[in-house]
């Protein structure tokens, strides 16, 4: 299957290049027409977007091996916290707006860890040590990204290491040239474009899967069944929800401050070419996701409803096999990340550019919002539950005592059996897979570069004076801000070389789940001090004092990333699950404590 190996990531990051390139950007723009967009972007685009990166890779070897080892409740209830975490964002939108909209107008920055000095005494030491644990947190992140690509091709390529480095380091090359030329709003319209061909290989995937087990297994196992089952409720939930829109097909020129310019004028061919993609793409999606309900509907009839009840319950009987604590630390990983989560701040700042534009009437830029994150809050945990449940129907035919190595031992099953079938589920599945590393990459590489641009290269320079004092300043940002990305680029290339060396780790492992707490860790710092302003207000209860920050952030992230390294150190359980609940927990402490020390003076005087 080398030919696989070669054609599915050059498809993919082809498919990503295009829409990329066709919203190129001016030569020297400011900060943020490069971070945020430079006019204004579709808010399907920016929904479309978010949904593709939340998804990611690094979520797929976890949910599979639940599927495959039948943690059903866990993978329910660790997607249900997620979605209440991206509520949270809506329920708290107003301050998180209100920040945006000032920062927009006045030209300032838009990230988490400008809204967290600002709240927190207006230190820019607060700012650049936050802006440093959220570099060191998406670097990590992509470096997982990395590891999980390399996961599913080292089956595809005999384990060949030196061909698995090569196709890491063009991938890299890849996404990071595009972040770079072509700015926030070109990495939005690539990674919607990459939501299709994830959905498309996702639901294709599913539906060839369903009728190759269907026909192999003849009698259906308990959680096979009600996999089965699952799989027909959220296949329906989409089709839905969707309406066979998964890709938002309208011209990419209708993001233009003169909307009535861009829809009278015809398009080039180019954009008409790039327009009929997308319909042909969501036209594929529909139907796949029509045939995976035929078929599961189909083989449930089969079995009929006294065995669909009594399956089921005996499914969701069977118990989790992983600890309490380690419970705790899956649901509030997923609860509290999405709030201090940059790209997420750097979305909701694009939607936030759109509200004067002339594309909304009256009201609609709120329901416009409300929207978008209801669909961000559904389909990203009906989509992870759907990875579950795609492990759970994988895993009837697969022999694999290792539970960290159920992905690749998937992927070398299908090699195997060398039939149309087999091939076909393979075909998806890698196209499906890519596009998720390459969506979640890219917005991760947009974040760490907004982060450099606006919360670390600034320090180096006193404010321009003069409009051409500032042309020169903005053109020698964009030129450090490239470097900067050409030097995480590396450092993540070399991280990611000597952690598959060293530790050997396959993305469903737990040695990979640790990294990714470890990693998310950096960014749960931020927690007391994002969620304080935000549900006590700006004044009083809900801030500290700018060293009290520092310490906050500084102990919490020391005390996650430590106890990371204790656990890939030693092999010792209980520090992979006190990652996230040590991190969390000495976070909010030394927040209340902070607080309780600032009243001290006020109630003696």
């Amino acid at each position: 299957m080398p030919f696989l190996a070669f054609l599915a990531p050059a498809a993919v990051l082809g498919i990503f290049i295009i829409p990329a390139l066709l919203t190129r950007r001016q030569a020297h723009p400011s900060a943020q027409d490069d971070f945020v967009s430079p006019d204004h972007v579709l808010p399907k685009v920016i929904q479309n977007s978010s949904i593709a990166y939340a998804i990611g890779l690094a979520t797929f070897g976890p949910f599979f091996a639940w599927g495959v080892s039948g943690d059903f409740w866990l993978a329910i209830v660790h997607a249900a916290f997620f979605g209440l975490g991206l509520s949270l964002i809506y329920a708290l939108r107003r301050p998180m707006l209100e920040f945006l909209a000032g920062a927009l107008s006045h030209d300032r920055s838009v990230t988490v860890h400008e809204f967290i000095a600002r709240r927190h005494g207006n230190d820019p030491r607060v700012r650049v040590v936050a802006a440093a644990l959220t570099l060191f947190a998406l670097s990590g992140l992509v470096i997982c990204e990395t590891l999980g690509v390399a996961t599913v091709l080292k089956p595809l390529l005999s384990g060949s290491a030196g061909l698995t480095d090569l196709f890491i380091a063009a991938v890299l090359v890849v996404v990071i040239s595009c972040t770079i030329l072509f700015g926030h709003a070109g990495i939005m319209h690539a990674a919607q474009l990459q939501l299709g061909l994830l959905y498309l290989g996702l639901f294709g995937s599913t539906a060839f899967l369903l009728y190759l087990q269907i026909s192999e297994l003849g009698t259906m196992p308990a959680r096979g069944t009600f996999a089965i089952a699952l799989i027909a409720v959220v296949c329906a939930a989409i089709v839905f929800y969707r309406r066979s829109r998964y890709v938002d097909s309208s011209s990419i020129r209708y993001g233009v401050s003169n909307t009535a310019a861009a829809v009278g004028d015809r398009d080039p061919p180019q954009l008409r070419l790039l327009r009929r993609f997308q319909k042909i793409l969501n036209s594929l999606i529909a139907i796949f996701t029509i045939v995976a309900i035929g078929i599961a509907v189909m083989e449930l009839y089969v079995e009929g409803l006294p065995t669909l009840a009594h399956d089921s319950a005996a499914a969701l009987q069977a118990g989790t096999h992983v600890s309490n604590l380690m419970l705790i630390s899956l649901f509030l990983l997923p609860l509290f990340h999405p709030i201090v989560d940059i790209v997420n701040w750097q979305r909701l700042a694009a939607f936030e550019k759109d509200r004067d534009w002339n594309y909304f009437w009256e009201r609609q830029w709120t329901a416009a919002f409300r929207s978008f994150c209801a669909t961000y809050a559904v389909e990203v945990p009906l989509m992870r539950l759907l990875i579950c449940l795609f492990g759970a129907v994988a895993g009837l035919t697969l022999a694999t005592a290792d539970r960290g190595d159920v992905v690749q031992a998937f992927i070398a099953q299908l090699v195997a059996q060398e039939n149309f079938v087999a091939t076909t589920v393979l075909s998806f599945l890698l196209f499906s897979l890519f596009a998720m590393a390459v969506s979640t990459m890219s917005s991760l590489f947009s974040a760490s570069l907004c982060s450099v641009r606006y919360d670390i290269v600034p320090m180096f320079w006193s404010e321009p004076t003069s409009a051409q004092a500032h042309a020169t300043e903005e053109a020698q940002a964009t030129r450090w801000t490239m470097i900067a990305g050409a030097a995480i680029g590396l450092v993540v290339f070399a991280a990611f070389y000597l952690a598959d060396a060293r530790f050997e780790i396959t993305f469903a492992s737990p040695k990979f789940l640790v990294l990714v707490f470890g990693f998310s860790s950096a960014q749960l710092s931020f927690v007391p001090l994002v969620l304080g302003p935000l549900i006590a207000g700006s004044d009083g209860l809900g801030t500290v004092s700018p060293r009290w920050a520092l310490v906050v952030m500084g102990v919490s992230a020391a005390i996650g990333i430590g106890t990371t390294a204790a656990y890939l150190a030693t092999g010792y359980d209980p520090w992979l699950s006190a990652v996230v609940p040590g991190c969390l927990g000495s976070g909010a402490f030394l927040f209340i404590t902070a607080r309780l020390w600032l009243r001290q003076p006020a109630a003696a005087a």
